[in-house]
């Protein structure tokens, strides 16, 4: 057995309720651990990650809150998965931004790239979802949110260095 393959099972609690919680929105929504938080839009697949880059988090937060202010009591973990199901919940109004990425990805100043990723189309629409849902659903979320973030420290316990 793989680590990654140990720690899928660790979580498969997790990547449970998280399933449950997406399916209110489509019933072929599915949710795996992954690397990083994404999507595969034409699979309807969400992946969560344990753990983030912190100053990947921490700009992520920044401009999620920023925009939407009444979001930032929040978990950064919260706020990034509903980014992702803002990603496959918008999917019909996506555009091909492959080239703007691949430009983005080349610059050298951090601070310019990371403000040009949250200004791509995609991304922004995705959040705009998520904070929208958020901010409308917000006592219902705060609760859901205290639900699964116990579940996901109580088995994030086991990895101490995460």
């Amino acid at each position: 057995m793989t680590q990654f393959t140990q720690v899928a099972q660790d979580f498969a609690q997790v990547t449970a309720l998280l399933t449950a919680f997406v399916q209110q929105f489509d019933s072929d929504y599915t949710v795996e651990l992954g690397a990083d938080f994404d999507c595969v839009n034409d699979e309807c697949l969400i992946h969560y990650a344990v753990a983030m880059p912190d100053d990947g988090a921490r700009r992520f937060f920044a401009d999620f809150t920023q925009r939407f202010p009444a979001c930032a009591d929040f978990d950064v973990f919260t706020l990034s998965f509903m980014h992702e199901v803002g990603h496959v919940e918008t999917e019909y109004d996506m555009v091909n931004d492959t080239a703007q990425r691949n430009k983005i990805q080349k610059m050298k100043d951090k601070d310019k790239a990371y403000r040009a990723y949250y200004a791509l189309y995609n991304e922004r629409i995705a959040t705009d979802w998520a904070g929208e849902y958020l901010t409308a659903n917000h006592e219902q979320m705060k609760t859901w949110e205290k639900k699964f973030l116990t579940l996901f420290k109580k088995v994030l316990d086991k990895y101490p260095d995460v």
